[in-house]
């Protein structure tokens, strides 16, 4: 009986493990080529890991140690189905060709490393982030999407919150717009709105930072590039006076004033500074009057309010003023205050190497125009057309002229106190190693040469300690004193400025006995509205 059931324990033993060889069977036949290439090909290479001389002196890492990496690759999965559209509009122009080749597809590929790369140096950490975009967000009826800059980033990172619009979308807009807006003056909070066209890419940008201005980019049907133009409505001008008595200084009576804004008491304190020994002259009771030029569309303010004049009259300190002067260009690197003798009012001040002032990437941490990757740039470049003078900031001898890969042609000079600037990107050179330059002497014009989206002058400064300053917080001015070719026109901008003086104080004067109460003869007769 015991032999009976051992016999029928073994004929079903070895019946379940032919069943069991027979699925294994199917089931290896039924995986598909490539997943079993894949297995040999994996088998292969933990084999020779295995076998590595190298690998087997090291310890086998526990295996929670190995789960970050498929753990970033589910996060990386999970994050690019959080936004399906923005996926699908990837696929849909991942095989598009682009207008330039330089504009990066996603994330860019690592640059090119250059020992002599003294413009700007990568960020440390890799591949940027990936920005996390607003999902629900729908165009409005001219097919629009709206942003706004964000506090303390630069107009790429804001574009990159707009649904659907790539790295690439990013730099093609900000490389097209650079040479025309001015981008270290954007402010967080300013609008902006961008139209995609059947095939993905932009069709038009819109760059509004306030109600009268509006910076435009559309694509050209037959270059396919965007291209820029500009829109400004007509403003009124309104003129005032903002007059009174010191407390304690002038800038703290200033700071408790509604109608004086942040800038104005800025400028205002500034350009007095270079005229007034506040520290030893200034007294409780001494008096400011400055004069003011404001914007107005439809009855609403415009922001930029600008200061045409400003004096100061005190017991010990006497009186001094001062008058803006402009020059023909808005973007000259002569618009700025000075005496009636025409002094600049910028005390001890380097001097800009160019007369026509243009930022087209400012310093600090950017998106590198041709690579697309977060770097530090070193320097500020200004915008000019090819062949436009470069002149030195400061006096000092020239310690090397050469031509880098990315660099291009470039000239560095050594100053009194071992400050060095640097100016790369030229087109031809003035100077050699050796020769002694003053303030303001052409060195070179600006080139096209090196890593460079197009004609644009890259000036570094670096202190005696070997940091890298910022070109844009170093006061700097054209020129100490206007040239004989200047004053003319200044002269008669002051003899404006000071009729302008005159006129608003009477209109203020008359504003303030019309608030009073009826006035008598032709008192409402003087300014009609």
């Amino acid at each position: 009986m015991y032999n009976e059931k051992k016999n029928k324990f073994t004929v079903w033993v070895f019946a379940a493990v032919i069943v069991l060889l027979v699925l294994l069977v199917v089931f290896y036949k039924s995986r598909p080529a490539e997943t079993v290439e894949q297995s040999a090909e994996q088998k292969s290479a933990e084999k020779n890991v295995e076998t590595s001389p190298e690998t087997s002196k090291k310890e086998s890492k526990p295996a929670e140690q190995q789960k970050p990496v498929e753990q970033n690759v589910q996060t990386f999965h999970e994050t690019s189905l959080q936004d399906d559209s923005h996926r699908k509009n990837a696929e849909m122009r991942e095989n598009e060709e682009t207008a330039g080749d330089a504009i990066p597809e996603s994330t860019p590929s690592e640059p090119q490393k250059d020992a002599e790369d003294i413009e700007s140096s990568e960020i440390s950490g890799g591949a940027d982030a990936e920005v996390v975009k607003d999902k629900y967000a729908t165009a409005d009826s001219e097919g629009f999407l709206h942003g706004k800059i964000l506090p303390k980033k630069g107009i790429e990172e804001a574009l990159l919150k707009v649904p659907g619009l790539q790295l690439k979308h990013a730099m093609e807009i900000s490389n097209a717009i650079r040479y025309d807006v001015d981008l270290t003056q954007i402010k967080a909070g300013e609008d902006f709105k961008v139209k995609f066209d059947k095939e993905g890419n932009v069709e038009e940008f819109v760059y509004y930072p306030d109600i009268v201005t509006f910076h435009i980019l559309k694509r050209d049907p037959v270059e396919k590039k965007l291209k820029y133009t500009a829109k400004n409505l007509p403003t009124e001008r309104r003129f005032r006076i903002i007059e009174g008595r010191i407390d304690s200084t002038l800038n703290e009576s200033l700071v408790k004033r509604d109608d004086v804004t942040r800038n104005i008491r800025a400028v205002t304190v500034g350009i007095l500074e270079c005229i007034v020994s506040f520290s030893t002259d200034a007294r409780k009771g001494d008096e400011y009057r400055i004069l003011v030029e404001d914007r107005f569309y439809k009855g609403e303010m415009v922001p930029g309010s600008k200061v045409l004049y400003a004096s100061y009259r005190g017991k010990q300190a006497g009186f001094s003023e001062a008058f803006r002067y402009e020059d023909e260009d808005p973007k000259s690197a002569f618009n700025a205050h000075y005496t009636d003798k025409g002094k600049a009012l910028i005390p001890s001040a380097m001097r800009l190497p160019l007369d026509t002032i243009r930022v087209t990437s400012p310093f600090g941490m950017r998106r590198h125009p041709i690579t697309g990757r977060m770097v530090n740039h070193h320097g500020v470049d200004y915008g000019a057309p090819v062949g436009t003078p470069v002149y030195a900031v400061a006096p000092g001898k020239v310690i090397e002229v050469k031509q880098t890969p990315l660099g291009g042609k470039q000239i560095t000079i050594n100053h009194a106190d071992n400050t060095k600037t640097y100016y790369l990107h030229l087109n031809s050179y003035n100077v050699s190693v050796g020769t002694a330059v003053s303030a303001r002497q052409r060195i070179a014009s600006v080139g096209n040469t090196g890593r460079s989206t197009g004609p644009h002058l890259h000036l570094g400064i670096k202190d005696p300690k070997g940091n890298w300053l910022n070109p844009l917080k170093v006061k700097m001015i054209a020129t100490p004193q206007l040239d004989n070719r200047r004053m003319p026109r200044f002269k008669t901008q002051m003899k404006e400025i000071l009729a302008l003086l005159e006129n608003t104080e009477k209109y203020q004067e008359w504003i303030r006995k019309y608030d009073e109460g009826p006035q008598p003869g032709d008192f409402y007769q003087q300014y009609k509205e």
